[in-house]
């Protein structure tokens, strides 16, 4: 299951006219009973939510106040996320007379007619650079520092311990951008305006509780396999200026090649812009020359385990993976050469089980995967995580698996031809980069000279299957 939480909004989403939808209300229950997590994100204050819609304790989490508040339905605790709204803007804003005048733990909410005298008020007071204003339908939010929607969405799922990768946010009006923008798959209903929509990767049929359930029965029935990916990785550009890219969580590939530089800088360079957008990436490998991670950047936040003198445990990698942004280095170099494709397969069956539950990793990276995946095994576990990218780096790919091939669905080459011998440190290697239907892609691959760390040559690829 890739998408593991629903976050939704309220008001012009599940409710028209303050009132939700029985239907909503079963299917929400429905959601529940698949081991999906809940959030329901509103601008409303938590009281007033509440004594219109009782039913918000089906969610696990409530972000109410437009971020500014979450509750933990099971528990029954709130906790403010923004600071209280200073008593000077408070006066400011009734001695101009603007009313209604709602006033909750960190936000003030007004109509939008106001928009104008608000704005005022805040310049009078040297706030306006402090706070932000954001229309929700015909309201008026006043937002304090660093308060909206995304950021109380991101605090529950850092307690539910689940990445912005594995949500899905449906919503419809302005102050829902944040969330949309921020989930791995955003979509509106119907009744949305037309800037809310493009922000969108999907909108559906329905308005209101029709477009709710649409996007319910997807998740339930499909766990939106069909949805256009949003996020893609760029590895090149073909003759014709066409992007070649890698879809997260959908793609797998096949790095090959007698270079094992080369394929492991094209590896570092996948890693890289997965771990930059917070993907969790499983590296396996063992004995390789070239490391994998740098301890800057990207990879800054990637733990190792094992190697040559000490095999890493099942136990505490699981448990170095709990973390939903951080990655992992496994070194099996310390294990019998043929012990180390049954440790892959027991990985592997255990990287299962923690994906089916909570969506994670995203990819996993083998190196010289022709030492490790020679099994039935392994294969069916590989197939099982059909919602995980699979990079294979190997100089050997007709080794692999024949059912490990079939999922393949990007190839990456290095070097002339596979007989030819690895260049040297430093050389550029010499490549024919050709895609189907004959274009060429180029992908910059860079080399250290030997003895330095500096980069000095770009060298090219042969990329198939696009």
């Amino acid at each position: 299951m890739r998408y593991v939480v629903l976050a939704a909004g309220f008001d012009g989403t599940l409710a028209r006219d303050g009132r939700c939808d029985e239907r909503c209300i079963d299917v929400l229950r429905e959601l529940s009973a698949t081991g999906r997590k809940l959030i329901l994100v509103t601008g409303r204050e938590l009281r007033r939510l509440l004594e219109v819609f009782p039913e918000a304790r089906l969610f696990d989490y409530i972000v109410a106040e437009n971020g500014a508040v979450l509750h933990r339905t099971a528990t029954r605790q709130s906790e403010i996320l923004g600071q209280a709204p200073p008593e000077i803007l408070l006066q400011e804003l009734r001695r101009r007379r603007i009313s209604p005048l709602s006033v909750g733990s960190s936000i003030i909410s007004t109509t939008a007619e106001h928009l104008d005298v608000v704005r005022a008020s805040l310049r009078k007071l040297k706030l306006h650079m402090d706070y932000e204003l954001v229309m929700n339908d015909d309201s008026l939010l006043i937002l304090p520092p660093g308060i909206d929607k995304a950021s109380g969405m991101n605090e529950a799922l850092r307690e539910l311990g689940v990445s912005r990768h594995n949500l899905v946010a449906i919503g419809n009006a302005e102050n829902d951008l944040p969330m949309l923008a921020w989930a791995e798959h955003a979509v509106v209903v119907s009744n949305a305006a037309e800037s809310v929509k493009q922000a969108a990767d999907r909108v559906t049929d329905g308005a209101y509780c029709d477009g709710f359930l649409e996007l319910a029965r997807d998740l339930m029935a499909t766990d939106l396999a069909s949805s256009v990916p949003r996020r893609r990785v760029l590895l090149g550009t073909s003759e014709d200026d066409r992007e070649i890219t890698l879809s997260p969580c959908r793609d797998s590939v096949l790095i090959t090649g007698p270079d094992e530089v080369a394929r492991a800088l094209i590896c570092n360079r996948l890693l890289e812009q997965l771990m930059q957008q917070d993907y969790q990436c499983c590296v396996i490998g063992a004995d390789r020359n070239v490391p994998v991670a740098s301890p800057r950047g990207a990879f800054a936040n990637m733990s190792s385990w094992g190697d040559a003198h000490e095999a890493p445990r099942l136990t505490d990698v699981l448990a170095a993976l709990e973390p939903p942004t951080h990655s992992i280095e496994i070194n099996l170099a310390a294990l019998p050469v043929e012990t180390r494709p049954v440790f892959v397969d027991a990985l592997l069956l255990q990287l299962q089980a923690l994906h089916d539950r909570t969506g994670r990793p995203h990819c996993i990276l083998i190196h010289r995967a022709h030492h490790f995946l020679t099994g039935n095994q392994a294969a069916a576990a590989i197939r099982r995580l059909s919602e995980v990218t699979m990079i294979y780096s190997t100089a050997a790919a007709n080794e692999l698996p024949p059912r490990v091939l079939d999922d393949v669905k990007l190839t990456i080459a290095t070097g002339t031809g596979t007989n030819d011998p690895p260049a040297e440190s430093g050389e550029s290697a010499q490549a024919q980069a050709v895609i189907a239907g004959g274009a060429v892609c180029r992908i910059s691959l860079f080399r250290p000279s030997a003895g330095s760390t500096s980069v000095t040559s770009a060298d090219e690829a042969t990329v198939s299957g696009y």
